[in-house]
C-alpha cells in the first residue's frame, strides 16, 4: 500500500509546525511509499515558509483563498497514489497510524478519537457539551465503542468530519457536491453522498488516534460565523427540522423585537438559562457555558444571515 497525504491549509501558522512534525515523525510500514502535499491556499501568513523548510514535503500554492474544498480536491488530483490520508493542520496524528490503517484495513476511515481537551478554554467546555447532547451515545466515541460504522440510520447522529480521513481518490473526487464554494458544507456533503449516493458505510475507528489542537480565542470567532455559514448552507437551503425551528425562531423574535423589545431579551436570558441547565454536566460548566452561549450564538446566527443572503442574490442573478 502506498500513501499520499494531503494537507490543505489556509493561514496555518499556529498548528502547522505541531502538524508536519507529527506527520514527518510517524512510523512507515516496511515497502510502503510517502508522499506528503501542502497544499497552500492562499495564505498570507508564514504557512509556506514552514512547510518549505520541512525536506520531503511538495507545496502546492493556490494563487487565492478557494476554500478547503478546493484544496482539497487539487491535492488529490495531484496526489501520486490512489490511497489518500487527508490530514487538517489542527491534527498530529499518532507515529503508529499508518500500521493501524493497514491492520484496519477498510475504507472510507476515519480518526474516532480526537482527544478532546474538555476544560482547555471555555470555548472548548461549550463545544464539548454540545457534542455531547448532539452525538449522544456516540460522542465521546472512547466511551462507546472502537467501531463506529456510520450509515443511513444514524448520519445525523454520528460524529463526523474529514480532519483525518483515509480514502480512495476515486471516491472522493466523485462524492464532490457539486458546489465548490470557500461556506460550502464540504465534510457533510462529501461524507453524505459516500453514506447515500454510493450506499457505502464509513468507519470511524478509535484505533485512529490523533489530537486536536482547536482554536484560540483570537480566532475561535471567525470560525463560528463560518460555521453559522456552512450550516445554513447544508441545512437551511431545504425544509428539515432544522430550518423549521431557525426560522420559526426568526419569526418569533422579529415580532418580539417589533412589538415587545423587553419580552425578547427576557426570553433570551431564560433560553440560555435553559440552555445551560440542559448541558452542563458538572457544577464548573455553569460559568463558561452562560458566557460563551450569547456571544458565539450571535456569530453563528451571523453566519447564517450572511449565507442566507448570499444564495437568494446568486439565485436572483441567474
Amino acid at each position: 500500500m502506498d500513501i499520499s497525504i494531503v494537507i490543505p491549509v489556509y493561514n496555518g501558522e499556529e498548528t502547522l509546525k505541531l502538524c508536519l512534525d507529527s506527520v514527518k515523525a510517524m512510523s512507515v510500514p516496511e515497502g510502503m511509499n510517502l508522499e506528503i502535499l501542502l497544499v497552500n491556499d492562499g495564505s498570507t501568513d508564514r504557512t509556506k515558509e514552514i512547510a518549505l523548510s520541512y525536506e520531503g514535503v511538495t507545496v502546492i500554492d493556490l494563487e487565492n483563498n478557494s476554500g478547503r474544498i478546493i484544496a482539497r480536491k487539487t491535492g488529490a488530483e495531484r496526489a501520486k497514489y490512489e490511497d489518500i490520508l487527508f490530514v487538517d493542520v489542527r491534527i498530529e496524528l499518532a507515529g503508529d497510524i499508518l500500521n493501524k490503517i493497514m491492520s484496519i484495513n477498510y475504507q472510507p476511515l476515519m480518526a474516532g478519537n480526537l482527544n478532546h481537551e474538555k476544560y482547555r478554554s471555555e470555548y472548548d467546555t461549550l463545544l464539548y457539551l454540545i457534542r455531547r447532547k448532539f452525538y449522544y451515545p456516540y460522542f465521546p466515541q472512547t466511551a462507546y465503542a472502537e467501531e463506529l460504522w456510520i450509515d443511513e440510520t444514524n448520519f445525523l447522529k454520528a460524529p463526523k468530519g474529514t480532519g483525518c480521513l483515509f480514502i480512495k481518490r476515486e471516491m472522493f473526487l466523485e462524492s464532490l457536491p457539486y458546489k465548490l464554494e470557500k461556506d460550502t458544507s464540504d465534510d457533510t456533503a462529501i461524507l453524505k453522498n459516500i453514506v447515500f449516493s454510493r450506499k457505502t458505510k464509513i468507519l470511524r475507528h478509535t484505533g485512529l488516534s490523533v489530537r486536536y489542537n482547536s482554536r484560540t480565542d483570537k480566532n475561535v470567532g471567525v470560525w463560528v460565523n463560518h460555521r453559522g455559514k456552512t450550516f445554513a448552507d447544508h441545512y437551511l437551503r431545504f425544509f428539515n427540522i432544522y430550518s423549521l425551528i431557525y426560522y420559526a425562531s426568526i419569526l418569533i423574535s422579529l415580532s418580539l423585537f417589533i412589538y415587545r423589545p423587553i419580552s425578547l431579551f427576557l426570553m433570551l436570558l431564560f433560553l440560555t438559562g435553559v440552555s445551560a441547565l440542559y448541558l452542563c454536566e458538572e457544577k464548573r460548566d455553569i460559568i463558561p457555558v452562560i458566557k460563551q452561549i450569547p456571544h458565539l450564538g450571535f456569530l453563528f446566527f451571523v453566519g447564517t444571515v450572511e449565507k442566507l443572503f448570499k444564495i437568494i442574490l446568486k439565485k436572483r442573478t441567474c
